[in-house]
């Protein structure tokens, strides 16, 4: 397929897309399914103290359990393409328990082989949902396609900041060994998607685009390429600031209390940014939305580390996170305006990217810091 047919496609999908209003009871259950999901996966950082006493694990053991929960995302691409050809909904309502009951059943594990086998399971669950949630979260929003996205990338930002604060109550209550009650929220989300998701096949249950994906990728190669690199990028720069900016307050003098304070600042901007940056690039223009967010957010960032010890840099702090987490789902929705037809597939792909950064951005400002210094490797 030419590049110009593949533009009277996605035209043509955009039309389609507009005949339909937003639809907020689906919008929001699946902003909802995302939360539920992803506040398990956070639950882990908080639990594993608790099964390092248990088990008598080295930390090297734990911290290679806590990566196995994000091998299986090498394959979002794959599994978003499969979902693509096939109608989906099923696959949306069932891995927020399959990862709910994988994670929550961590505390009652026997050994370490159980331990493992829960988190590739809960991994193989959670890079199921991701791409298939990402598609449909647009396919219920009519021409707003940036607005069902933030929606749904609101969903995730959101249960990083829940998901401890929950588990750590839970486990204080009842014990690690019956942390399976915190799976609790996922059976009924489940519920109410079934209920709320299940009647609507014309909005939900698309056909994939007749024409191949291989054409699809040839006729928007270079905008996939850029795209892809920002993605890359992106993720390389807000990875490594989330993970290293505590241990960059701590080393440079500051309390652990006020380093978990800038931290959850810094969140709470993100959330909000993620929240409003879809429904303005409907309105501004994707590319705007990303330019903006592009030249504004690092330098905010790097102010804050130069003013991270002031009330200043606070506020500071949550305007980078805003504008830095805002591109979030403006990302998603334009590798979706590039794949119409194959909106999975192209969920799947921004989250690989997003994953190999957060990847690479540990390792190679781990490796920085050990030579020059952590002060100097973020700034």
């Amino acid at each position: 397929m030419t590049a110009h047919k593949e533009a009277q496609a996605h035209a043509q999908a955009s039309t389609m897309a507009d005949a339909d209003p937003f639809d907020a009871p689906a919008v929001v259950t699946v902003a909802s399914a995302h939360f539920v999901h992803d506040l398990y996966p956070s639950f882990v950082g908080t639990m594993l103290p608790l099964l390092i006493d248990k088990h008598g694990m080295t930390l090297a053991v734990a911290g290679t359990l806590a990566t196995v929960l994000r091998w299986p995302s090498v394959a979002q691409p794959l599994l978003g393409y499969l979902a693509d050809r096939t109608d989906a909904r099923l696959l949306f309502i069932v891995p927020p328990v399959v990862t709910a009951l994988a994670i929550c059943l961590l505390g009652p594990a026997p050994s370490y082989i159980a331990l493992f086998v829960l988190m590739l399971i809960a991994g193989v669950s959670s890079a199921t949902f991701h791409p298939i949630a990402g598609a449909m979260a647009t396919r219920a929003s009519g021409s707003h396609w940036g607005r069902g996205s933030s929606f749904f990338m609101t969903g995730g930002e959101l249960s990083r900041a829940v998901g401890p604060v929950f588990i750590a109550g839970v486990i204080a209550a009842v014990g690690l060994t019956h942390s399976w009650i915190a799976a609790i929220p996922a059976v009924l989300i489940a519920f109410v998607a079934l209920k709320v998701l299940g009647g609507r096949d014309s909005r939900l249950k698309r056909a994939v685009s007749k024409a191949s994906l291989r054409d699809a990728i040839r006729g928007n190669g270079r905008p996939l390429l850029l795209l892809g690199l920002v993605v890359l990028f992106r993720s390389l720069v807000i990875a490594s600031f989330q993970v290293f900016f505590p241990t960059f307050l701590t080393q440079g003098g500051s309390p652990l209390v006020y380093a978990g304070l800038a931290l959850s600042i810094y969140e709470v901007g993100g959330v909000v940014g993620a929240f409003v940056g879809g429904p303005i690039s409907d309105r501004i223009g994707r590319r705007t939305m990303m330019a903006v967010s592009q030249l504004l957010a690092g330098p905010l960032l790097f102010a804050a580390l130069a003013m991270a010890t002031q009330p200043l840099g606070l506020v500071v702090l949550a305007a980078g996170g805003l504008l830095a987490l805002s591109a979030g789902p403006v990302q998603l929705t334009l590798i979706q305006e590039l794949l119409p037809g194959h909106r999975s597939t192209a969920s799947g792909i921004v989250m690989f990217l997003g994953f190999e950064g957060q990847v690479l951005a540990t390792i190679m400002v781990g490796i920085l810091a050990d030579m020059v210094g952590l002060q100097d490797a973020l700034r």
